[in-house]
Order: C-alpha cells, then sequence, then structure tokens
C-alpha cells in the first residue's frame, strides 16, 4: 500500500522518468516489493489498448528488472468482457465519463448488467466496452482470487465532477463496506497451485512508508565517460561512414591480431562510446538512430552484451523511440577483430514512430532486448504512374548519355551482368549485390590462376595480388553500375564487403586494398569523391551467397543508395 501522488506531470505518449509522477510512485512500490519478497520476477498489468499505460508498466519494469505481463494486451474487448463475468468477476462501476452513460442510472451497476447496454453504446459511438478509452471505472467486489470473503458495499455517494449535457462525469465515493465470509468450497482440487500460493503468503501485506532513495533512478550504472574506458590506440578502433547526409551509416570495431580482445562487455564499451562521440560530433544523438547491426563474437554472452547496451541507449536519450536492433554473432575473433562490432544507420529525421513491446503478450513476440522491433520514418510520397513508351524512351535517352566506364583494365562484358542482383526505382533508390564466386575470380585473374578455381578449395590459394585484381573489379563493376542508373557514390547509404576468415587475407589488407581502389578510382574518373574516409564496411561471416543452398562466395559486395 502506498499514498499516490496526486496526478501524473509527464503527459506524453512515451515517458520520461519525471520526479512526482504518480509512476514515480509505482516505481517506489514495486522496488519494496522486491526488497520484501525477492522472488517476484514479473508484473502482471490488465493493459488492453492502452499504449500510454503499458509503456510506463514497462518503463517501471525496465527500470527495475522486471518482466511485464501483458496478457490482455490487443485482446477483443467484448469477448474479454464475456469472459471475466463468466469467471465470476464482480465489479461495479464507480465513474463514468462518456457518451450515452449517465451519472444517475449507470453508477454503482454490475459489469454484466451493463453488458448488453455497452455494446450498444459501442455500435452507436464507438466505446470501449471494457472502459479502456476512459468511458469507465470499476471497483472489484468478487473474483476467483477472493479466497475467503466478498467486498460488500453498505453506503456510498454520488460525485457529480461535469454535469455536461453530451458526457457528464460522475464518481460513486464507498463510504462503507464490509467482508462476507464465503462458504468453503469442495471444487478446489488439492493441487491448486494458486491457492496453497495464496495460504503461504497470506499475510504477506506491506506497508510502505517514506521517500524512497531511488526514486526516478534507475538501478543500472551511469554510462562511463571517455576517461574511465579502456585506453585503445589509435591503430586499434577503426571507424566508416557513408558521405550522405540527411541518412547515413557509421559502423566501428576493433582489430588487432597481435593483441587478444580485452572480452566482449569491455570492447562493446569502447565501441558504443566511440559511436557515441561520433553522432555528437556531427550534432546527432542517439535518439537520430533508427536501426542497429550489433555483431558478437559469442551468442552466448548476448545477455553481458545487453547489460553494457543498454547503459547507452536509454528510453530517456530516444523520447521517439530507442533504435531496432539485430544482434548476429559472426567469426569476429577468427577474422582478428574485438569480440563487438556495430554499424548504426542515422536519419536527420524527428518524425521516427516505433513499435516497442517489451511486455510478454499473445499479441507480439516481447523484445529480448533493449531495441524496438521496427521503426517508421516518414517520408515525402512517391507517386508511380503507367509508364509509357514516351516516358520509357525518354528515361533511356536521359540513360544514354552515361558512357561505360573503362577503369582498372577491365572492360565492359557481358558475364559481369550475371555477377550481380539488382533493384532500380529511377531517381528514387537502388540496391545492389555482387557476388564474387571461384568462377567468376577465374574470370578476374584468368592470367594468374588455374582452371582449379572453379572448385571449392579456391579460398586457400588467393595471394595478396589477386585480392587486389578482384578488390578493383568490385569497385569497377559497382560505379558501372550507379553511374548507369543515375546515382553517385554520395548517394550511398550503406556499403558492405562480405568475406570468409578462411580466405586467409587479413581484414587489414582487405581494408587497405578497397580504400586504394577508391582513391585510384577518384583519380581515374572523380566519380568517388569520398573525402578520403573509408565509406564501407568488411563484415567477416561463415559464408555467402546467392542462395542458402550457394555460399562459396569469395566476397559479396551490397551497396544501397538513395537520392535525397
Amino acid at each position: 500500500m502506498f499514498g499516490k501522488s496526486d496526478y501524473c506531470r509527464h503527459q506524453k505518449l512515451s515517458y520520461r522518468t519525471t520526479p512526482g509522477d504518480e509512476v514515480e510512485d509505482m516505481f517506489i512500490l514495486l522496488n519494496e516489493v522486491k526488497k520484501q519478497i525477492p522472488s517476484i520476477t514479473a508484473v502482471s498489468s490488465g493493459a488492453i489498448a492502452s499504449d500510454y499505460q503499458r509503456l510506463r508498466v514497462e518503463s517501471v519494469c525496465s527500470r527495475l528488472g522486471l518482466v511485464s505481463l501483458a496478457y490482455l494486451w490487443k485482446q477483443d474487448q467484448s469477448l474479454l468482457l464475456q469472459e471475466m463475468i463468466t469467471n465470476g468477476i464482480v465489479a461495479i462501476t464507480v465513474k463514468v465519463a462518456a457518451m450515452g452513460l449517465d451519472p444517475a442510472k449507470h453508477l454503482g451497476k454490475e459489469i454484466a448488467f451493463l453488458k448488453p447496454y455497452l455494446h450498444k453504446l459501442k455500435d452507436l459511438y464507438g466505446i470501449n466496452v471494457c472502459g479502456e478509452g476512459g468511458e469507465y471505472e470499476t471497483l472489484t467486489f468478487d473474483c476467483p482470487l477472493f479466497h475467503n470473503a466478498r467486498i460488500m458495499l453498505d453506503e456510498s455517494q454520488v460525485v457529480l465532477h461535469s454535469s455536461d449535457s453530451i458526457a457528464p462525469v460522475g464518481v460513486l465515493h464507498p463510504l462503507k463496506f464490509h467482508l462476507e465470509r464465503k462458504a468453503k468450497s469442495n471444487s478446489i482440487s488439492g493441487n491448486d497451485k494458486s491457492n496453497d500460493l495464496y495460504r503461504e503468503n497470506i499475510s504477506s501485506v506491506f506497508e510502505v512508508q517514506g521517500e524512497n532513495p531511488l526514486e526516478c533512478k534507475a538501478p543500472c550504472e551511469s554510462v562511463p565517460e571517455a576517461s574511465d574506458l579502456v585506453e585503445v590506440s589509435s591503430h586499434r578502433l577503426h571507424l566508416s561512414k557513408t558521405e550522405k547526409a540527411d541518412t547515413f551509416s557509421i559502423c566501428c570495431w576493433l582489430q588487432d591480431q597481435s593483441e587478444p580482445s580485452a572480452g566482449l562487455q569491455e570492447d562493446l564499451k569502447l565501441i558504443l562510446r566511440q559511436i557515441e562521440l561520433q553522432l555528437q560530433g556531427y550534432g546527432f544523438g542517439w535518439e537520430h538512430v533508427l536501426y542497429i547491426h550489433l555483431y558478437i563474437s559469442d551468442m552466448n554472452q548476448f545477455n553481458l552484451a545487453n547489460e553494457t547496451y543498454v547503459k547507452f541507449i536509454t528510453q530517456d536519450k530516444c523520447p521517439n523511440g530507442v533504435p531496432s536492433r539485430s544482434t548476429i554473432e559472426l567469426p569476429l575473433i577468427q577474422a582478428g577483430l574485438g569480440g563487438a562490432y556495430i554499424e548504426v544507420l542515422v536519419a536527420n529525421d524527428q518524425s521516427k514512430r516505433v513499435l516497442h513491446v517489451q511486455s510478454i503478450s499473445c499479441w507480439a513476440p516481447s523484445c529480448i532486448g533493449p531495441y524496438s522491433q521496427g521503426a517508421l520514418v516518414e517520408v515525402k510520397p512517391i507517386l508511380y504512374v503507367p509508364e509509357t513508351s514516351e516516358t520509357t524512351e525518354e528515361t533511356l535517352n536521359d540513360l544514354s548519355g552515361v558512357m561505360t566506364p573503362s577503369y582498372f583494365g577491365f572492360q565492359p562484358a557481358d558475364w559481369h551482368d550475371s555477377c550481380i542482383q539488382k533493384f532500380v526505382i529511377h531517381g528514387k533508390i537502388c540496391a545492389v549485390v555482387l557476388s564474387i564466386t571461384g568462377a567468376v575470380a577465374l574470370k578476374i585473374c584468368s592470367d594468374s590462376m588455374n582452371a582449379d578455381w572453379s572448385n571449392g578449395n579456391h579460398r586457400n590459394y588467393l595471394t595478396e595480388g589477386q585480392m587486389k585484381r578482384i578488390s578493383r573489379f568490385c569497385i569497377y563493376v559497382l560505379d558501372k553500375f550507379i553511374m548507369e542508373n543515375g546515382f553517385s557514390w554520395k548517394d550511398t547509404m550503406s556499403l558492405r564487403f562480405y568475406y570468409p576468415p578462411n580466405l586467409h587475407v587479413p581484414l587489414e589488407t582487405l581494408s587497405l586494398l578497397f580504400t586504394d581502389a577508391f582513391k585510384e578510382l577518384d583519380q581515374m574518373s572523380g566519380s568517388a569523391k569520398v573525402g578520403g574516409k573509408s565509406i564501407f564496411n568488411l563484415v567477416p561471416v561463415l559464408g555467402a551467397g546467392k542462395s542458402a543452398a550457394c555460399t562459396e562466395d569469395i566476397i559479396t559486395c551490397e551497396l544501397f543508395a538513395r537520392k535525397s
């Protein structure tokens, strides 16, 4: 039991810790419950359709390390109302505030009696039959959890808060009541666990008094400052960033084959802090991040990764919702990297809306980490019209002015198109995946490879010179593709090169090869003006290819670009 605050001070949909708000009363109460009953691990709430209520319960549970249970969430309200009545829940209305509900007629009535009328109001005015829109509030007199007695109301008073002619508001104040003992029921089986739990905890009632020192504070540690982090030399820390101004990606990883990883948590702290500093340097914060790829070396350490993650990316820092996230185990250690590797997609857009359900419910899978299941960003509408022969001819004429490039000694060839999978909406977006298989590598490096390269053991025979040739071919084909479709390298939102660790070419060497290829392309054509910075990510994978049945690629390139 706890004396509740008079009102809520934070009325926005997403909740931030706010001293004096009624949500902080719930935090204090549940924190005391955890102290008194350490075995408590979850909180069950009756939220059905109110995001406002669910998000506040989830916020408190998240801060206290409790699981939010919302089994009624998004259930059909008509079915729920009938189920409550059928299961013996006796509740009366103690507040009405909706069109069609009259305090003089409908206060103090049981929900079983009001059910037909509530459905009539639903058909007429669209009200929530379970009162989720604040149409009415109830007081429960009896239910299956009341084992020994039921509440009997002896005296009450109706107080009219508003005499509005359309939707008057009235409250029923109980003045006197007593308990009426129930007859012992033989229908309860001896193995009824809920009944046993009740008998065991029949006297477990505590009163919370005074101010709680933890009020408005999350139980987790504060984010470490740069000075608190383990020192990391610049040659170990690697960063890449695409050049697009409004939507871009930042990637960070640790690399040093001569120095072992300090462990997942330490590596993750360093990387998250570095990305945070990068975001601040560009005038952004975590609230601008739409999506995070979190790569870790061992999925068995998922919980440790989350412990570190939540110290940096919090609801308070992301008022519009925390970013969506994927967590994937990759062979990072085998590739000579640290225990963690992160890529973030950033957008200069405050219209982000997220689906972030942390509660366990029947409606949607709950988050198993501190992330959103999905993010929606408003974009300018694109109007598509059926193409006529005239507009198609104009488009082809526009693109025909783009000369097919010939760089690094490569000439256009028909077989180049067989290496790529592409999707293009002219003038809007383009995506391409370039697969370098053993057969393709044989064509690229025909002067220095044997015909045996069409077999599966080709990775063992790669030389640095051959990889140099392959890296130039990748940049040549990607440049040819984006230029022919009216895009530029500055339109790039993300560029990844996936490679297997058993390629036997160190990541540092691969990075240098692709960096040099971009520099050479810029010198030859001036098209790759990326400011001397790395715009690509090198991602070690166990296998990659065009399908799950064919994952023997030497290198897989994935590019996504969008016009502003």
